[in-house]
């Protein structure tokens, strides 16, 4: 109402004025940008009281669009700013400048960009189709000096780019026509010079051909000529005398003959006649077969057209209806996670994913949507408290550790009270108390073969816990000068190597005890994690960067570098050359602000995608043992969940805990993912969609009503019950 109210000329200020005090981040939100009216009137080439009477418009009482409010009095120096970001996602033809001035504002930076790297000789030119994109940006944006210096201020640089590239390949177009031209024009030469001397020789050869037939028919028939001459010369002779004797016979037999002649040459008419009409109708009917075979051709292959595109078409309609439906239950599983009632949301998740399993063609296993919904659901139903294991004594005890199984449901974790558990997740309850020590504890590791539990803490020893005799004291092992971060054992069981502060790597045999110095370097790892091949180590360092480490040389080499922030957790894929690190992006003043989780190709060394939903740093990260998810886990108290074939969907979020999640693990069969927590807790999530649903029917009291089926299913589906189980109960 507002915008409608002005002039045109009001109109085009205003957009200047609204594209000026907004702006896009890099997680593409609208973000509120102060601006002064004086900035406003130079880049709208308009008056300050031009200004002033456009942006009185929107701040009048009873809108207050913009800020300051009406009671300050406005001149050049006034800063103007939105009342609140909301009104972007409202307004959509704001939504539409802020669109449009991101995109500007891009164009012109990969211009400047350009330009730079042009003017250090390290590009060239621009041809179509970028120079053609950036002449249309050029015209329709027409971008001043003003405008541009706000994103970079090499204004007049990226323009002369601009000009230079669109006048050299305008003179390339035109030197390429002039060749043309000039290739065409000699060409055209050349063929009528030899068109007309090749003219002029046949014909010569026409002429001197017909000349001499013309010689040898003459020399042929003079020579008959004579010879008849001869002849008839001694016939005539012979002739004179019967001449009058046969004249009178002569002439009658010629009148017969000439009678006869006329018969013969009537029924030979007749008989052409008769034959031109049979070979007439011979070719017809020839011509008629053969259209028949052609015609019954085209039928049969017109049928097995029209078989294929049936068969398509109906391919296409169940396609299209299966993806309906998985949309549906898509649908159904994010509305299953905002109501409120737990009974309906219990349904809708689990209607949700029976649709999704009669209708997914086993590409989406992991569905994000689905998992999300039952997740969801679940908590409602069970209290946020359902999958919590409670470690006995102290409740303010950080479970720092965490080990797993992969082939029972045994876990073992501990904290910084000093006590290692022993736990069986499935069952979710504590079995038993391994050891124990003064002092906190940091890190578990599990051996391969599932005999010996190597534990690290803040002092500078290990302890090695021979699991098959009970209530064994443990072994320790001396060599680290520091706390030890963390402890992996190699693939082939033959050893674990150990991570410490104090800048060293050890490798230790956790049958004897026996321990050495692996590696010495200039900068301590928090964390790391050995290839499947067990020939390679990647480590996040202290220094912000990543480590590839080889453990048959020992030489290493910085893969990536992210200081000033840092990288707190890495994992190798178990079986694809990739790895996924986790971040902490730090301020000016060293203080954190928010973690990524980013993904990193071996084979071109390059990150291939940044993962974002932490807003503090990411403690811990895991592939499951399968390689299809990816987890990560923050000091912001939530943990994420990816599909790694579907990266690109929204990650499920574990948030149902009581604190930091300091370290996660998925059960050996993937169907399980475990965190250590906060208060003496460790979590378990099932990651098994299947087994999420077979938990919801037995805690539902109801199916949906007909009524809410019809609201979040549709009128176009049947109605079905749910949970069986209710309707033989109710019964």
């Amino acid at each position: 109402e507002a915008y409608d109210e002005l002039t045109p000329r009001q109109k085009e200020i205003a957009e200047i004025l609204f594209k000026n005090i907004t702006e896009k981040n890099q997680e593409n939100q609208g973000l509120r940008r102060p601006c002064k009216i004086g900035l406003i009137c130079e880049l709208s080439e308009a008056s300050e009281n031009e200004v002033i009477h456009v942006v009185e418009q929107f701040r009048k009482p009873g809108r207050s669009f913009l800020m300051p409010g009406t009671h300050v009095t406005l001149n050049s120096n006034s800063t103007i700013e939105l009342s609140h970001e909301s009104l972007m996602r409202i307004w959509v033809r704001l939504s539409t400048w802020v669109d449009e001035e991101a995109e500007s504002a891009q164009m012109y930076k990969r211009i400047s960009e350009a330009a730079a790297m042009y003017q250090i000789g390290k590009t060239g030119l621009w041809r179509p189709p970028d120079l053609q994109l950036a002449l249309n940006w050029q015209k329709k944006q027409k971008p001043t000096r003003t405008w541009a210096q706000r994103y970079d201020i090499a204004f007049e640089r990226a323009i002369v780019f601009l000009d230079t590239s669109r006048i050299t390949y305008e003179a390339e177009l035109k030197n390429q026509e002039m060749m043309q031209r000039r290739t065409l024009r000699r060409a055209r030469v050349t063929s009528v010079i030899l068109g007309i001397a090749a003219l002029i020789a046949i014909l010569f050869f026409v002429y001197a051909l017909t000349q001499r037939l013309q010689v040898e028919k003459q020399v042929l028939l003079a020579e008959e000529q004579k010879k008849l001459a001869v002849e008839a010369r001694d016939k005539a002779k012979e002739s004179e005398a019967r001449a009058v004797e046969q004249k009178g016979i002569a002439e009658a037999a010629l009148a017969r003959n000439e009678q006869l002649v006329k018969d013969l040459n009537q029924r030979y008419i007749e008989v052409q006649q008769a034959r031109s009409e049979a070979e007439r109708s011979y070719i017809l009917a020839k011509q008629k077969e053969t259209e028949a075979k052609q015609q019954t051709i085209l039928a049969k292959n017109n049928a097995k057209v029209a078989e294929e595109n049936f068969e398509v078409a109906q391919k296409a309609v169940k396609e299209n209806n299966r993806l309906l439906m998985l949309s549906i239950a898509q649908s159904m599983e994010a509305k299953a996670v905002t109501v409120q009632d737990k009974e309906l949301a219990g349904g809708l998740a689990m209607q949700g994913y029976l649709f999704h399993t009669k209708y997914d063609d086993g590409s989406r296993k992991y569905d994000t949507y689905v998992f999300g919904g039952l997740y969801s659901a679940l908590e409602k139903l069970s209290g946020a408290n359902y999958n919590a294991i409670k470690v006995p004594g102290n409740l303010i005890n950080k479970m720092f550790a965490l080990a797993i199984s992969k082939k029972s449901s045994t876990i073992f974790t501990s904290g910084n009270d000093g006590r290692i558990f022993q736990a069986d997740f499935k069952k979710q309850t504590v079995t038993g108390q391994i050891g124990a020590n003064a002092f906190p504890n940091r890190v578990l590791a599990l051996s391969i073969d599932e005999k010996y539990l190597v534990n690290g803490s803040d002092s500078a020893s290990l302890q090695i816990y021979d699991l098959s005799k009970t209530n064994s004291r443990p072994v320790l092992v001396a060599g680290h000068k520091g706390l030890v971060n963390d402890i992996k054992f190699l693939p082939d069981n033959s050893g674990f190597i150990s991570a410490s502060v104090d800048r060293t790597l050890r490798l230790t045999n956790p049958v004897t005890g026996q321990g050495s110095l692996f590696l010495e370097m200039p900068f301590s790892l928090r964390s790391f994690d050995i290839s499947p091949d067990g020939k390679h180590l990647i480590g996040a360092a202290t220094n912000g960067q990543l480590i590839l480490l080889d453990l048959i040389t020992k030489k290493y080499e910085a893969l990536i570098s992210e200081a000033p922030n840092r990288i707190l957790s890495v994992a190798y894929h178990p079986s694809r050359q990739l790895v996924a690190y986790g971040t902490e992006y730090v301020d000016e003043k060293g203080l954190a602000r928010r973690g990524t989780v980013k993904l990193l190709d071996l084979k071109s060394r390059k990150v291939t995608k940044e993962l974002f939903g932490h807003t503090a740093g990411v403690s811990d990260i895991e592939f499951s043992p399968n390689g299809m998810l990816l987890a990560s886990a923050g000091y912001d108290r939530k943990l994420q969940m990816w599909s790694v074939d579907q990266i690109e969907d929204l990650p499920i979020t574990m948030d149902n805990n009581n604190g930091n999640i300091w370290k996660i693990a998925f059960s050996g069969d993937s169907d399980f993912l475990m965190a250590s927590c906060n208060n003496g807790e460790v979590r378990v999530w099932q990651t098994n969609a299947r087994m999420l649903a077979e938990q919801i029917c037995p805690k539902l009291k109801r199916n949906m009503t007909p009524e809410e089926w019809k609201l979040y299913v549709g009128n176009e589906i049947g109605y079905e019950s749910t949970c069986k189980s209710l309707l033989i109960s109710d019964f």
